[in-house]
């Protein structure tokens, strides 16, 4: 199969992916309403008062809950008094049914309604630190800089619900712009995530004729944000009250309905003065905008287009035969198209002289397309009159081919002096001769009685329409000699060139001398959480600083009220684009996750990577290598895990023991996980995205020999250790007369041993010790670990998560690490960390984990199996040797990776792919 057919086959899968999004979207919005609605039930009353009743339901059917039996519910009672006491019995029932915390609140004494407070107070705090973090990201200001944003998209945001307005303002501009070599893409004002993601990437943004609602005002202020300077754009005089009043067709309007539209005004408006720049559809128009306030207002006229032209070509020869034919045919065809009947004021004004010029000559027809109330009078000519209902715009356009002339009467005031001339265009173009009332945009281009009429009083209306109903030689000049100027005049190529490129310039073509490297990460700061994240930001810092290359990073954050799509910030000078993601609904969504492939490809598209890097790209999907590979763009995988062979991502079974399978076998996974039933299309998923890549890093030896095993080739993947920070200050003696201290930093993950060093601790019958747990989630807004309820002899204690500039400190204060992984880790940066601060450290053997650890010499090994009296034992025999940690010092710390070691030989597989791909390209 060649590549063109590979391609094909991608982007049909793609597409086909797109559109399962969008019933996945569907589906989930279903869902939400769902949620919301069970959520005020169970607020509501009778749910409260019949909460007895259905535990009594679940005793007498033999089950507390649902799923599981009273007996299992005994053992597992029984099980969590052993462990928490009576405490622990009430924190589970609590989470269960949440309403009966109330009511044993009400009932307790002060001590217990001021935990609840605290709990509830150390929640918000959580909250509000989350927000701050959002906020850093939300409120991140770019510069107004042209230069930043190097893809040349052009955003127009508009209103899409009026045909007339879209096709000239919006499609046009969209052509124009194309044709000065500009990608554009246009978006319903109403779309709030797809316009604020496309303002990520965008290098301008037209609003187009849309209100100042809030969701507007946030479109705005996000364009703002990004360093945009945003233009509004508008064909009618629809932001002044004062010339809204001045319509004849505001007679005919309730209260209501003005108060309504001056309402729209005020909002059109607000809107337009948000905005730094003006596009204006006439010199009129534009000096209003002006004369409000705006600085800088270009006009960009209506014209022609390909549409218009299309029809027109199809149209013209039959227009022009029948304009021959017509010399020896009695009727004579007026066209008025009306649109709307906001045009009844604009007919009157020429009412009498039509009228007059009907009852003069009974040839003449007049035929209406469109929405118009005629005046009584005209009952008297009815017979000449031919309603036609309001037609697409190809019907149109064929209706007016077959008449003889078209009639454009507007009222003398300033609102109709800002319309454009469309209706003149649409008649010339056909080669139809217009009669039009002397309104600027008309008087601009006809010259009376040569390529066109202008008829002000009713005796001209009369007069011009008979001069040209008893000539129709004279039709037939005029209508050719205004085809001739508006093609010249207003053909595409030539408004392009005179009004759109001195406004907007052509498009400048990106030369990357850079090397540039996208990488891609679950988590990035400021919502950093986890060892591969902290490897994926410090290369990707380092890297970045280094001379000619460019490193963008691509990455999902918390999803909070409506979706807002693709953000791009910045974070140490490096620009982030991150996403925010609906809960999962399937839990094959953690690699098959098509919502995301939306926004991967519009950063693709902006970045124009060299080579993607992906680190831990869990939740985010699959589908992102499809891209890569479908653009034919390199990319790297960094294993920082098993989540590639296994649906468990550290290969830990459910009852919390580690697999030791070596090769995978998908029966044993599928007994492992019964309810998977996509475990074989998931490997087949996962072995095609790393035989694609170009290039495999293992942090550990040992973690590569895992993949080599499940049929990696060997040349594809390479050991990449991951580098340590160095401390920068050295080490305090350890204080006289202080327990043994221990540190963990995994908080309650279970994966990372949190169970069993909590069951061995609480084992422990003396107090020379003390532990210190890092509260790894609490930044991440999850409650806060309660140690209260640990009972032990000892002292222990939560902290904060540490930043580079507290790492030292926690590492000083702490003399043993714990880190009885319950899996083979790929690495262990918290291991390396310790060691290179003269800490003990005592790991689960085998695995990345334990290959700087010298068994007896810096550290003590435990096994991967659990086990708690294994743990205790080391535990013991630490304390009972605590006194050699008065004068510790790891004597194999020099073999420590380093930061810098690591990012030099990471740049360097950089510029061999981009050498290669070079040469490759060359070749071809």
């Amino acid at each position: 199969m060649n590549n063109k057919n590979q391609n094909k086959i991608l982007d049909s899968y793609k597409n086909s992916l797109k559109l399962s999004a969008l019933q996945l979207s569907a589906l989930q919005s279903e869902i939400n309403d769902k949620d919301i609605l069970i959520a005020r039930i169970k607020k509501s009353l009778s749910w409260k008062i019949t909460l007895p009743v259905r535990i009594l339901g679940y005793i007498v059917k033999g089950k507390f809950f649902k799923e599981y039996p009273l007996k299992i519910v005994r053992k597992r009672l029984l099980e969590i008094y052993i462990e928490d006491g009576i405490e622990g019995i009430y924190n589970k029932f609590i989470f269960r049914f949440p309403i009966t915390k109330n009511i044993v609140s009400k009932l307790s004494f002060e001590k217990n309604e001021l935990k609840t407070k605290l709990e509830s107070n150390a929640l918000i705090t959580n909250k509000n630190h989350s927000d701050d973090k959002l906020n850093r990201i939300y409120q991140d200001q770019f510069t107004n800089d042209f230069s930043i944003n190097k893809y040349s998209l052009i955003l127009i945001i508009a209103e899409v619900t009026l045909p007339q307005c879209y096709k000239y303002r919006v499609q046009q501009k969209a052509e124009h712009l194309e044709r000065l070599g500009w990608d554009v893409k246009i978006v319903d004002w109403r779309e709030q995530k797809t316009t604020l993601s496309f303002l990520q990437i965008c290098k301008e943004v037209i609003f187009y004729r849309v209100p100042a609602f809030p969701n507007v005002t946030e479109q705005i202020n996000e364009a703002k944000r990004l360093g945009l300077s945003p233009w509004w754009e508008v064909d009618d005089l629809i932001v002044d009250q004062d010339r809204y009043a001045e319509c004849g067709f505001m007679h005919h309007l309730t209260t209501e309905e003005k108060d309504l539209l001056f309402f729209g005004a005020d909002l059109f408006r607000k809107t337009m003065l948000s905005c730094d720049r003006a596009i204006a559809s006439t010199k009129t128009l534009a000096d209003v905008m002006s004369q409000a306030g705006l600085r800088t207002v270009c006009v960009i006229e209506n014209a022609l287009d390909k549409d218009t032209l299309r029809i027109a070509q199809k149209l013209y020869p039959n227009s022009v035969q029948k304009k021959k034919t017509s010399e020896y045919s009695d009727e004579v065809v007026i066209v008025y198209g009306s649109g709307t009947n906001t045009h009844n004021a604009d007919f009157l004004i020429a009412s009498s002289g039509i009228l007059s010029a009907l009852k003069h000559n009974s040839n003449l027809r007049l035929w209406i397309i469109g929405e118009l109330e005629l005046p009584v009078t005209f009952q008297e000519c009815i017979h000449q009159i031919k309603y036609i209902p309001p037609q697409s715009y190809e019907q149109y356009l064929e209706l007016l081919a077959q008449a003889d002339i078209a009639i454009a009467p507007l009222e003398p005031i300033l609102f109709n002096d800002a319309k454009s001339n469309i209706k003149y265009l649409e008649a010339s173009i056909l080669g139809l001769p217009s009669i039009c009332s002397p309104r600027q945009a008309f008087k601009d281009i006809i010259r009376d009685q040569e390529n066109g009429l202008l008829a002000n009083t009713a005796e001209e209306w009369k007069e011009k329409i008979l001069y040209l109903a008893e000539n129709a030689k004279i039709r037939q000049t005029i209508g050719l000699q205004a085809y001739h100027d508006v093609v010249a005049y207003y053909s595409p190529d030539e408004i392009t060139i005179r009004q759109v490129e001195p406004v907007f310039g052509y498009a400048q073509p990106v030369v990357n001398k850079n090397l540039k490297i996208l990488v891609v990460n679950v988590y990035y700061a400021p919502y950093s959480f986890g060892g591969a994240t902290f490897v994926a930001e410090e290369m990707a810092r380092r890297i970045h600083e280094t001379n000619n290359v460019e490193v963008t990073v691509f990455t999902t954050r918390p999803l909070q009220g409506d979706k807002r799509g693709l953000c791009r910030y910045q974070s140490e000078n490096i620009i982030v684009y991150s996403i925010d993601l609906s809960p999962a609904v399937h839990a094959s969504q953690q690699f098959n996750n098509i919502e995301t492939i939306e926004s991967f490809e519009m950063v693709l598209t902006a970045e124009r990577p060299d080579i993607v890097h992906f680190h831990s790209i869990q939740n985010m999907g699959l589908q992102m290598l499809l891209a890569c590979q479908s653009k034919h763009i390199p990319y790297i995988i960094t294993l920082h895990d098993s989540w590639w062979l296994c649906n468990r991502q550290f290969m830990v079974k459910s009852n919390g023991q580690y697999c030791f399978q070596k090769r995978i076998d998908l029966q044993v996974c599928q007994r492992c996980e019964p309810e998977s039933r996509y475990l074989t299309e998931r490997m087949m998923m996962m072995q095609q995205g790393i035989q694609a890549a170009t290039l495999l890093l293992s942090p550990s030896e040992t973690h590569r020999q895992l993949y080599i095993a499940n049929d990696v080739n060997e040349s594809l993947i390479k050991v990449n250790r991951n580098g340590i920070v160095r401390p920068e200050k050295i080490r305090p003696k350890r204080p006289k007369n202080t327990p043994l201290r221990f540190g963990f930093v995994a908080g309650d993950e279970v994966i990372k041993g949190a169970v069993i060093i909590k069951k061995a601790f609480k084992s422990l019958s003396r107090s020379d010790w003390e532990l210190k747990i890092i509260d790894s989630k609490v930044d991440m807004g999850f409650p806060p670990i309660d140690v209260s309820n640990w009972n032990v002899k000892g002292k222990v204690m939560t902290v904060p998560p540490y930043d580079d500039a507290g790492k030292d400190d926690f590492f000083y204060g702490i003399d043993v690490l714990l880190f009885p992984s319950q899996w083979k880790e790929s690495y262990g940066l918290t291991v390396r960390e310790a060691l290179l601060r003269d800490v003990w450290v005592i790991c689960s053997h085998p695995g990345g984990q334990s290959e700087d650890v010298i068994d007896g010499t810096n550290g003590n090994y435990v096994s991967l199996k659990g086990d708690v009296s294994e743990l205790v034992n080391v535990i013991e025999e630490v304390l009972d040797k605590a006194s050699i940690f008065d004068y510790y010092e790891n004597p194999y710390k020099d073999q420590i990776a380093t930061l810098e070691g690591q990012a030099e030989e990471l740049l360097e597989y950089y510029r061999q792919i981009k050498e290669e791909m070079s040469q490759s390209t060359s070749v071809s």
